[in-house]
Formats: C-alpha cells, structure tokens, sequence
C-alpha cells in the first residue's frame, strides 16, 4: 500500500510517500481502506519530534480518517460500510491506503459528507466537544473561543451555541463574517486595538495582557485556548471567579495562574460514540464542517506547510 512515513525528526522535506505492507488488525481492531485522511497540527508537531512515541522509524502519520470498512470485529461496523474515525495518540496511521482503528473509535460517516469532510471531523470535533465538557458548558455559559476560525475553533463555537452558550470568538478580520455564519454571538477581530472587543483578540493573538480592554476582564465564564504561549498567559485575567481555562496545545503554565480560577489541559481522545452524537448534529445541519483544501495523499509535505502557517479555515485533508 501507499503511505506517508518519516524516518527522522524535521521539516516538511522529511516525508517520504513509500509502499508498505498493509496492517493487520488485532483484536479489537477494524481494518479501513482509507478514502482521505484529516491534517491538523499536531501532525507536524509530530513530524518535528515535538509529539513522540516508543515506535522505531520510520513512523506513520495522521489520526484522522474517513473510508470503508474492510476488515471488522464481531457487534463492529459491518464491512463495506463507510465509517470516520480517530487513530489513538501518539501513534500515527492515517497517511496511508490502509488502517487500522480501535473498532470502539469509529463511528458511521455521516450522511451527506463527502470522504474528504468526515476526514476534517474526529481529531478537531472531538477536541472541541471534550474541551467543552471538561469546562461544565452549559446553557448561559459565556465561552470565549481564540482562533474560532480554525479546525479545532470551528467546533468549539458551533458546539458550544448548541449547548446554549453565549460565544465569543477571536479571529483575523477576513474571518468574521465566518464566525457570524457559524453563529457566534460576538465575533472579535484578534489585531484591533485599544479598549474595544477587539483588544480580547488582540490580547490572544500578541500575549500582551496589558492591550486588553477592561471590558473583557472577568468577562467569561470559559476560555478555550487553541494556541497557546502569550494566547494562554493573556487568558486568565479575561476569566471571571470561579471561570475555567482550558488550554489544548500544552500543559498550564502555572506561573500564570489566578486565584479563583480553574485551569486544565485537555488532551484529545478517540471516542466513537461521540462521533455518532457528532454525526446527528452534523446531518441535522446544526454544525458545518468547513473543509479550506482538500489535497492528494502526494502533497502531504504542501499541506503540512500550511498548516505550519497557521491560517487555516476550517481543515487541511488528503485525499486517496
């Protein structure tokens, strides 16, 4: 088969698109003939031996699929049937013809998505949905959502209106309109300046506290951080007593923390059945799965450097 494999740490030139015996699953496991894989983050972070496993190279990469069944488990998905699913972290398997999922990790693909959009859905929805219920959201909840326009953000936003929640979201200005359509109550331009909403974004996106207007200190019940570094240090004061921070991308940095305040890392795992819950809302029409570029398998290094970039809407996918 197929596969995107790296056989040391580095820069994009390090993928190698070689032929590998297909997997074999093991107990447990259902064997899924890839249609297109997700790209998100990580995947680089991976590449560059910021994520590791205990595995020898060359390693696989990507979490994310969405394909048909080829192999499966008693009570699993029936073979043919088209599924979406998460590979567990840290050990990558998505760039390839072929792979193997816990069968407890896939879910049916949604009804009306292409491959190429369930493929942008398990990694970033399902951290989205997870960062959300470690929070308590809830409706009346007023959540803060940096980079609202991004795989993760995207999510966040939509899921945390469908909980009831008031959404705030920072974004560039090319993105507001974005958000707007997403639902989000207030979306802020994350490099206005001054006393305004804008200076909550301008606060996440440069790190520095003091640019933020006081209208946004204690604001929030919930900040959802997607970024990171001066995103996450400028966050705690934009929470009120009693407020939760989730940070995604690295641990709390505790010497930055508040009194009165919740903080805690959330760090994504597969779950099918939240993938069916996930698929209800997306086929009900209630969450829009934004899809900026779809790829071939070939051009993974291209994806992996705009992803690197950081200004994706939405999702990266390959497509096979």
């Amino acid at each position: 088969m197929r596969a995107v494999v790296f056989s040391r740490y580095g820069d994009e030139s390090v993928l190698e698109l070689v032929r590998r015996p297909a997997p074999v699953p093991a107990d447990g496991e259902v064997l899924v003939e890839v249609r297109a894989a997700g790209v998100n983050p990580v995947d680089w972070k991976h590449r560059e031996g910021a994520v590791r496993s205990d595995r020898p190279f060359p390693l696989g990469m990507g979490w994310d699929v969405a394909g048909v069944v080829r192999a499966t488990v008693p009570g699993g998905p029936a073979v043919g049937e088209d599924v979406y699913g998460m590979l567990p972290l840290p050990y990558g398997g998505a760039y390839q013809e072929l792979a193997v999922l816990p069968a407890s990790a896939v879910a049916p693909m949604p009804a009306g998505l292409t491959y190429a959009q369930a493929a942008a859905v398990p990694l970033a929805a399902l951290t989205a949905w997870q960062a959300l219920e470690a929070a308590g959201t809830r409706s009346g909840t007023r959540v803060l959502v940096h980079a609202g326009a991004g795989g993760v953000g995207h999510f966040a936003v939509q899921f945390a209106r469908h909980l009831g929640a008031r959404v705030s979201a920072t974004a560039s200005a090319r993105n507001l309109d974005f958000l707007r359509r997403l639902g989000v109550d207030e979306p802020i331009d994350r490099a206005a300046g001054g006393g305004t909403a804008g200076s909550a974004g301008a606060a996440g996106a440069a790190g520095s506290a003091g640019s933020a207007g006081s209208a946004y200190e204690g604001a929030f019940d919930v900040v959802l951080d997607t970024v990171g570094g001066p995103v996450q240090h400028a966050s705690w004061r934009l929470l009120r007593p009693g407020g939760t921070l989730v940070t995604l991308p690295e641990p709390v940095d505790e010497a930055h923390r508040l009194p009165g305040v919740t903080a805690r890392r959330v760090i994504v795992t597969p779950d099918g059945e939240a993938l069916r819950r996930i698929g209800a809302l997306v086929e009900a029409g209630a969450v829009h799965v934004e899809v900026q570029s779809a790829l071939p398998l070939e051009q993974a290094a291209e994806a992996h450097r705009v992803s690197r970039e950081g200004r994706v809407r939405g999702k990266l996918v390959l497509t096979l």
